[in-house]
């Protein structure tokens, strides 16, 4: 029996209005899907299989936390993470963490300009610097469009759905080892270094600077606190998208390299080039597609939000159509561009590096986000309930020890 006229309108109603209400949630996704992300679980399946597994699992339940309390503190007070930091530990505070988020925004650039170029290069030919100059022109005119957040919540959501069937499709062709991967879900570290690319692999999916952007964008949508139920609802939808990709990439690797006995790869794109020989040219031309939308997509959001939360944090005009926000936006794309083309490094060691940078901005704004959440006088009959701080404080227990890693690593080159 076929479905009646109204009951199909219904249904398409109900998607539409879903695909409206988890835009926000979604941007997010695209900006944590990057070359990080890719790189860092590609180590992580090819060097230990499915042992790491859980890692993804485990930083996703974080995210969702933490993206969830900055919607809140914007839904519940109507203001942003820094005009509430500005009221409660003064205008200092707010300036070193818009400050810090930019720099943390700032370092990852350079990924993103190279990765867009290198996996346009494995499609196109060229070279990537000729493709990261090429793509630097329609990304830095997205940012001057009017009406921008209409604008990139539209790319975002063609984004994600061309990154899911891309590297869904690709897992579905290399295949997994069930028993397997049932035990990776258990946390485990098979060796010392392990630890150590375990907290590296939780930055890129447990970002606290783009966790707390859901709060600027809850104010682009312009909604309040009767949103408060529903957006749960999107935040655990969108981001466990993220957690679901970052899974995929790593069951992909486990499934093609490591179980098949090759040696561990040290990068996305030599991820992709080893699928070739291993499941065919097609697995190898949808494993790089995807990992040029998730770059491209970085490329653009990334420093959008470095940008709002500086010019928040300097107390100017965080709105996307903002002439702050469009400046700083524009400087940390040329940036990023810059460091590309004067330095011919590949995306991996400048993932690496900008990690070593990033990390700055991840105590404080973590502070700012556990402590506003839960603070009544703000908040009010909104304040986080206990166990979801609890969950928070073991969430920022982990940023603690994603800062000293790098910390381990820095000394340990000097």
């Amino acid at each position: 029996m076929t479905s009646k006229p109204s009951e199909r309108q219904s249904t398409g109603s109900r998607l539409r209005t879903w695909l409206q209400r988890v835009g926000p949630a979604l941007v997010l996704a695209t900006v944590v899907i990057g070359p990080g992300t890719l790189t860092l679980n590609t180590i992580a399946g090819t060097t230990y299989g499915y042992a790491l597994l859980w890692v993804p699992l485990v930083a996703t339940v974080f995210m969702i936390v933490y993206t969830w309390l900055s919607a809140r503190i914007s839904l519940a007070t109507g203001e942003t993470l820094f005009e509430l930091a500005r009221a409660r530990y003064g205008r200092s505070v707010a300036v070193v963490g818009g400050i810090f988020a930019y720099l943390a925004v700032l370092a990852f650039q350079a990924g993103n300009n190279a990765a867009v170029g290198f996996a346009a290069e494995a499609l196109f030919g060229l070279t990537p610097r000729s493709w990261a100059v090429l793509f630097f022109v329609p990304a830095l005119g997205l940012i001057f469009l009017p009406n921008l957040y209409g604008k990139i919540e539209l790319l975002v959501k063609v984004v994600v759905g061309l990154m899911l069937l891309s590297f869904v499709g690709t897992l579905v062709m290399v295949g997994i080892q069930p028993d397997a991967a049932v035990r990776g879900i258990v946390p485990s570290f098979p060796d010392t270094e392990a630890i150590f690319l375990t907290l590296g692999m939780a930055a890129t999916t447990f970002s606290i600077v783009a966790a707390v952007y859901q709060g600027y964008l809850m104010k682009e949508k312009k909604w309040g606190p009767d949103e408060l139920a529903g957006e749960g609802v999107d935040t655990l939808i969108g981001i466990g998208i993220l957690g679901g990709i970052s899974t995929v990439i790593l069951l992909t690797s486990a499934g093609a390299i490591y179980a098949a006995g090759g040696d561990p790869i040290f990068s996305a794109q030599g991820m992709a080039a080893q699928l070739e020989p291993l499941v065919g040219s097609s697995a190898f031309y949808l494993f790089t597609i995807g990992f040029f939308f998730a770059s491209f997509s970085s490329l653009v959001v990334n420093p959008l939000i470095g940008a709002t939360l500086l010019a928040d944090g300097l107390d100017r005009d965080a709105s996307m159509d903002g002439k702050p926000v469009k400046l700083w936006t524009s400087i940390a794309m040329a940036a990023g561009l810059l460091v590309v083309l004067v330095f011919e490094a590949p995306p991996v060691e400048l993932i690496r590096f900008a990690q070593g940078l990033a990390v700055v901005a991840f105590p404080l704004l973590g502070f700012l986000v556990l402590t506003i959440a839960r603070d009544r006088d703000v908040m009010g009959e909104y304040a986080s309930r206990t166990w979801i701080h609890v969950v928070a404080v073991i969430g920022y227990i982990t940023i603690v020890g994603i800062v000293l890693n790098y910390l381990r690593q820095i000394a340990a080159v000097f």
